[in-house]
């Protein structure tokens, strides 16, 4: 019995820690557009307050612009953006919001986050963007007439193959 309710602990509380850092809101975008998210910073050192925040976008994510939630600003120095300024304190989270465009393959993609507190303590995450394909006119122009032509002759190289394979089988044997 205390088992059961132990297990019943430790899975009513991980779901508040795992989600105890920074992340992203919404975690994808399509390739080669244009997107807002906003990184989701909770404090979580309390009493001590959270006064800074800095991301590094992966390769091939451009920063485009950066907004600075009420009390804070933002700066723009390549891919990293910081916010300082304001202070982030008690259990309360705060929305970092950008405006990125990736060109990268589909997949996930981490950001790099340092979260810097009042008493000098930095606290790294790493925040997955999961990168979608392009749709619609975006979307890259597909060649599906290639694919048609390898297929056919992926089927003339086995036919052939079978073909001559039989004939060989079928051949008398010469004793002499």
């Amino acid at each position: 019995m205390k088992r059961a309710a132990a297990l019943v602990v430790l899975v009513l509380t991980f779901p508040a820690a795992a989600a105890a850092h920074v992340t992203i809101a919404p975690p994808f975008v399509q390739d080669g557009i244009e997107s807002t998210i906003a990184f989701q910073t909770p404090n979580e050192r309390s009493p001590h307050a959270t006064v800074g925040l800095r991301v590094t976008a992966p390769p091939g994510v451009a920063v485009d612009s950066a907004k600075a939630p009420r009390g804070w600003t933002s700066k723009i120095s390549g891919s990293t953006v910081s916010w300082t300024g304001g202070k982030l304190t008690g259990t309360s989270t705060v929305d970092f919001p950008v405006t990125i465009t990736a060109k990268v393959r589909a997949g996930t993609h981490p950001f790099a986050a340092t979260q810097t507190y009042d008493d000098g303590a930095t606290v790294k995450w790493n925040a997955g963007l999961s990168v979608l394909p392009a749709t619609g006119s975006q979307a890259p122009k597909q060649h599906p007439w290639g694919a048609v032509a390898a297929a056919v002759a992926g089927l003339l190289v086995i036919g052939g193959s079978v073909f001559l394979l039989r004939r060989a089988r079928r051949a008398p044997l010469h004793e002499g």
